[in-house]
């Protein structure tokens, strides 16, 4: 055992469940900040209907940073299945972080990877896993409902392509 990280392993047994606690605490807000987002949208565009599914973290191995996320699976208007994963994710690029990111989760395939040229709105785009994810930083727990819906509001407008 190295001797710099022992006081920090002894204090750490010490605190250990209120941090994990805290953790487990938070997360829970953040998806229920998402959930209550999705479930207030008014408006799918082009989807004839959508199951959204419960907010869930990362399982913490961290490699891909962190994030707490929830699936909307719906059928496009083309009776295509839709799968869209979106959440909070920290981590996701260097320089950036936390974000709030959408994207095609596997289907429909024809929109799992798009352009996205337009940095509109401040929307901004990166590829990984060959997927399309969009997504705006966010700073503050209250943007994060509007950052979602608008994210929404630009990845489902790919289903009509």
């Amino acid at each position: 055992m190295n001797d710099a990280t022992q006081p920090f392993l002894d204090d750490g047994l010490n605190v250990y469940s209120k941090a994990r606690a805290t953790l487990t605490f938070f997360e829970e807000e953040i998806g229920k900040l998402l959930l209550a987002a999705a479930e207030q949208r008014e408006k799918w565009q082009f989807l004839k209907s959508h199951k959204i599914c419960q907010p869930k973290p990362d399982k913490g191995a961290g490699q891909l940073g962190y994030w707490v996320a929830m699936n909307i699976e719906g059928l496009s208007d083309r009776d295509e299945k839709a799968v869209i994963d979106c959440g909070v994710w920290w981590n996701a690029l260097k320089n950036v972080s936390p974000i709030v990111y959408v994207n095609f989760l596997h289907e429909p395939k024809r929109v799992v990877k798009f352009s996205w040229a337009k940095e509109k709105q401040g929307i901004k785009s990166f590829d990984r896993w060959n997927r399309t994810f969009l997504y705006l930083p966010v700073l503050k727990s209250v943007d994060i409902g509007d950052s979602l819906n608008l994210l929404l509001d630009e990845l489902l407008k790919q289903l009509k392509q």
